[in-house]
């Protein structure tokens, strides 16, 4: 019998036999035992080991397919390559602004957004999602991720770069200002002061600009807890960059002050009034002739009346700027503007405000001499503003105020980021500038959702928890879709589009 050759022989250890049949050779754990019949010790095959090749030993297939049972990785996918492909000039300006550090500041907003993860959590989350395969060399420890939170929050200049990249569309809208707590003794613009809320905690305050066209956040500036009103609103538009400015506010902010301060600013604003502000005439709608008003338009298939005049106050300065002949700018006096107060009667609203405060009086909580009382206001939103636009779009851009407090809602609760324990302001700055990318992030799914028609269906909230549950497996080296939920196909399917691994 032919010896195999060497390079075979090699692999054959101690109780071990290689047989060849036809052209391979395999190897099989064999022992000697004593055969009584032909009176001597005879070899004994046991057990097949696999297939020897100069290379080496290749396992039975079985074998290979328990060895590779034992080596499953799964990771989820679906949510992180949403979340990233609908994101990509966000991250690619990360990349342009932050060249050194725009893996670390993706991985961390996009952990904010998904899980809302503090620090020491980051590390957990990016080793069980599609994001360590993106960015399989980002530093994600806490201390790597607190010094990184320090040195963006150190370098002010360079996220002002970045988010101008976001001052783009012919409308913003300048947001009151919203509060987050700080118990760090350290971060110094943690100062006493009072929110919205009636808190008088310590405290710093976030002004936001958001496009209305492009429906995105655009800019943040962090001020002091004690600083509040039109002015820190005016110093951030300033920073930004921001061109035009429409101020939307809610009812608290109104004041002659506040709108004086606008006015000199060049900022036009829309403040609604509180029902019982003596600024509002309420005669034409208790004359009850539509006639008295001055007009109406639709707005999602309501009838809205409108009812404008002039402040006898009347004309105020605003503050403009000009280009001289060598295009310098500066400030110049502009033609004056004027103050309107805009009263809006919504049928349908009145309708159900009746129908509410008649149903108090049935349970005997009000009485009828308040709604005789009341009835005229039923239905109404006022509104005093130094634009000129037309009270349609007054109205509309009122209405749009909607998206700054979503945008709030996702600031307080999705993001968690109204409590903070950041050690000290450039900690708290780079938190914050963090919390930003997550809410540009979440705006760009909201604009998937927006343009096919799945806002009523689905929140940006609701696309990331399906599409998390749809995960990745690899198996014996190579990576593969596991079985993908019902309702997280259904979501894909209206989507348009189809998880692959590439």
């Amino acid at each position: 019998m032919t010896q195999p050759p060497s390079a075979i022989l090699r692999h054959r250890k101690k109780g071990t036999v290689i047989k060849k049949i036809r052209d391979n050779y395999y190897l099989y754990k064999a022992k000697s035992v004593w055969d009584p019949n032909r009176r001597r010790a005879r070899m004994v095959t046991e057990r097949y080991l696999g297939r020897v090749t100069e290379d080496g030993l290749v396992k039975p297939k079985y074998e290979r397919a328990i060895e590779a049972m034992g080596d499953i990785t799964v990771k989820e996918f679906g949510g992180t390559d949403f979340l990233l492909s609908t994101s990509s000039d966000v991250i690619g300006r990360l990349k342009e602004s932050y060249p050194t550090e725009w893996k670390e500041i993706s991985v961390l907003a996009a952990t904010r957004l998904f899980h809302a993860s503090p620090l020491k959590n980051v590390m957990h989350y990016y080793a069980t999602s599609h994001l360590s395969d993106v960015f399989p060399d980002a530093g994600v420890s806490p201390r790597h991720l607190g010094d990184l939170l320090s040195s963006l929050g150190a370098r002010r200049g360079k996220m002002v770069e970045f988010m101008k990249g976001f001052v783009i569309g012919n409308e913003f809208m300048a947001m009151d200002l919203t509060h987050v707590f700080s118990l760090s003794e350290d971060v110094i613009s943690a100062t006493l002061g009072h929110n919205s809320d009636e808190e008088y905690v310590p405290q710093v305050n976030i002004a936001l600009v958001f496009s209305i066209d492009k429906m995105q956040p655009s800019f943040f500036r962090m001020v002091a807890g004690s600083i509040s009103g039109v002015s820190t609103v005016v110093m951030s538009l300033r920073e930004s960059g921001v061109s035009r400015a429409v101020m939307v506010g809610d009812k608290g902010l109104y004041s002659e002050r506040n709108a004086r301060e606008a006015e000199k600013n060049g900022l036009e604003y829309i403040f609604p009034l509180k029902r019982n502000n003596s600024l509002i005439d309420y005669g034409v709608i208790r004359s009850g002739d539509e006639k008295r008003f001055d007009g109406y338009f639709m707005f999602n298939r309501r009838v809205i009346w409108y009812s404008q005049r002039d402040l006898e106050s009347g004309e105020f300065p605003r503050r403009t700027t000009k280009v001289d002949d060598d295009g310098r700018k500066e400030e110049a006096e502009a033609e004056m503007t004027r103050r309107r107060v805009i009263i809006f009667l919504d049928e349908k609203l009145k309708t159900e405000e009746k129908k509410d405060f008649l149903t108090h009086v049935e349970a005997g909580e009000k009485r009828m001499k308040e709604y005789f009382e009341y009835q005229d206001k039923f239905g109404t939103i006022t509104v005093i503003t130094n634009s000129n636009f037309h009270p349609k779009r007054v109205f509309e851009l009122l209405k749009s105020r909607v998206n700054i407090e979503q945008l709030f809602d996702m600031f307080r609760n999705l993001l968690h980021a109204d409590r903070s324990y950041m050690r000290d302001d450039e900690h708290l700055e780079g938190w914050m500038f963090v919390n930003f990318v997550a809410m540009l992030m979440y705006y760009r799914i909201y604009g998937v959702l927006l343009r096919k028609g799945l806002l009523k269906r689905y929140s940006p909230n609701d696309v990331m928890v399906h599409l998390s549950r749809v995960h990745k497996v690899r198996v014996a080296g190579r990576w593969m879709l596991a079985e993908v939920p019902k309702t997280s196909r259904i979501i894909l399917r209206s989507i348009g589009i189809k998880p692959h691994i590439t």
